[in-house]
């Protein structure tokens, strides 16, 4: 008999002072991602911990991130008191939680896998990827910047995020690189309009940032939402 993959779980912190009664609160980051006429397409989901503001998940190693991922997942997917988000959703993923665990933890249609930066695109990453995409998920390559191992997996991408700051230091070339056919491109970090008309004269479809809305804070046992002014990462 085959065994059920065992559910995604929810991740805390090591709680202390005056957050550690409120350490079992589930918590999830959103910021939405809209086309240019402010209609929503998804929602990036981000981990978010009680008392800790600002968290530079990106600069964790794989290991943690992993289990932030799971988390997120977790708290979007799998709580029976709460039922999974209505929109498409965008999860960030290392390489090690795609090579390493069979099971995504949603369906295709719920969520697009995407592959954080730090990722490194070797053959055993573009095997998991294509089979992935195969199995009908879609894919992202986040954060951008044309490095080797980023253009190895655009024939693989679905999305290809960059964020506006990246494009400011290394010229509107790198939206260039980005672009393959049938993806779609997403420019992050979007702060005001001048930065959105930018955009779109070089081709963006979708823009995530503050000029749209900030991420925000869901506590998935109770109703959302607190605002979050940490920007999302």
């Amino acid at each position: 008999m085959t065994r059920a993959p065992a559910a995604p779980r929810t991740w805390h912190l090591p709680a202390s002072g005056r957050h550690s009664g409120a350490s079992r609160r589930v918590l999830l980051g959103r910021q939405g991602i809209f086309t240019a006429d402010r209609d929503l397409y998804a929602y990036e989901l981000l981990f978010r911990a009680p008392g800790r503001v600002g968290l530079r998940v990106d600069l964790w190693n794989s290991r943690q991130q992993d289990r932030a991922t799971e988390h997120v997942v977790a708290a979007a997917f799998h709580l029976d008191e709460r039922p999974p988000l209505d929109q498409l959703a965008f999860v960030n993923f290392t390489r090690s939680y795609l090579i390493e665990r069979d099971w995504i933890g949603f369906a295709p249609d719920q969520a697009v896998i995407e592959v954080v930066e730090s990722a490194f695109a070797d053959e055993a990453l573009r095997d998991r990827v294509r089979t992935l995409r195969a199995e009908g998920y879609r894919v992202a390559i986040d954060d951008f910047v044309g490095t080797t191992s980023q253009l190895a997996l655009l024939e693989h991408a679905d999305y290809v995020k960059i964020d506006v700051r990246d494009l400011a230091a290394r010229g509107p070339d790198l939206a260039t690189v980005g672009r393959s056919p049938g993806c779609t491109m997403i420019a992050e970090r979007v702060e005001d309009a001048g930065t959105l008309a930018w955009c779109q004269e070089l081709g963006f479809d979708l823009y995530q940032g503050h000029l749209f809305e900030p991420a925000i804070i869901m506590d998935r046992g109770r109703d959302p939402l607190a605002e979050d002014q940490s920007a999302a990462s």
